[in-house]
């Protein structure tokens, strides 16, 4: 299954601890498959009238900004957890109205998540479209379409968007 959208959090939790404060908050579930853990929900809990269940698993995130040439950097580089989401089941695509029924459901868990506790938090849409980011103090942004997650596109972000101590 692809992978479209993710949350990436900024957080000390562990991976199971974030997965399990994700499924409290939207009245999912979490399992450990392949020793880590994975976070789902009937879809219709997030998306009204949608089919399946979304989730995926729930990971620690490791920026590769060592492997990158000097002072590149993205959007996640300094959030700790990711999770992976996709639609199964059901629709990805909602027939009737052409909505992106796994883009609207990680909207429903980013809200869920940036409205909880003071956690950062930022969504990205087919691996590179930064979509939303969430700042305690700050507030919510949503971004104009086509902001990446790359250094080009910082002065969209870069109010919202954790970076590292060293800036990288």
């Amino acid at each position: 299954m692809t992978v479209r959208e993710q949350l990436f959090v900024h957080s000390n939790g562990s991976p199971v601890e974030i997965a399990a404060f994700a499924a409290g908050l939207i009245g999912g579930r979490t399992e450990i498959r392949d020793q880590r853990p994975w976070l789902f929900v009937d879809t219709a809990r997030l998306v009204q009238g949608a089919d399946g269940e979304f989730g995926g698993p729930v990971t620690a995130h490791f920026s590769d900004a060592p492997f990158r040439p000097d002072g590149e950097f993205e959007a996640p580089d300094a959030y700790q957890v990711e999770l992976r989401l996709w639609q199964t089941g059901g629709c990805r695509i909602d027939p009737a109205t052409g909505a992106d029924v796994e883009e609207l459901a990680a909207t429903a868990i980013f809200r869920a998540l940036a409205a909880s506790e003071a956690l950062p938090v930022i969504h990205v849409h087919d691996d590179d479209t930064l979509l939303q980011a969430a700042l305690p103090g700050v507030g919510t942004v949503v971004f104009p379409t086509g902001t990446s997650i790359y250094d080009g596109d910082e002065d969209r972000w870069a109010c919202v968007v954790v970076r590292s101590a060293g800036g990288d």
